[in-house]
């Protein structure tokens, strides 16, 4: 799969999730092995926060299935949405200061969670 394409319906996407649910505090796919293009998108948001995690995995998955190419939406084998609250997004937008641009990490420890390789599409923190 190109690349290229899979940022620019990501990018899309993020926009298309804004214009629904409002700030973004991080969006990011997460790679479970190095050398394997299947991906773990995690997804942070204030509108998520006041949901069950059910109820906000169901709404993402929606807008994805909107919003995101089949092809795509196959290599996303997995979709975690965390709270604004959550250690590991809070570490992340620490770390990371990321809109409107692409960040790439390789072989980083965040909050204790290993990130082998990720893109890094939004990350900073709602106020």
């Amino acid at each position: 799969m190109d690349h290229e394409i899979l940022v620019k319906e990501c990018r899309h996407t993020i926009k298309k999730l804004k214009q629904e649910k409002g700030p973004i505090s991080l969006f990011m796919l997460k790679a479970l092995e190095y050398d394997v293009t299947d991906w773990n998108l995690i997804v942070s948001a204030p509108a998520y926060d006041n949901l069950r995690l059910k109820t906000a995995l169901i709404d993402l998955v929606t807008i994805l299935n909107q919003h995101l190419s089949r092809a795509i939406r196959r290599k996303i084998i997995r979709s975690t949405v965390l709270k604004t609250t959550d250690p590991f997004v809070k570490e992340i937008n620490q770390v990371f200061k990321v809109s409107n641009t692409t960040q790439y990490v390789h072989s980083s420890v965040i909050s204790g969670i290993y990130l082998e390789k990720a893109i890094i599409f939004e990350s900073h923190p709602i106020k």
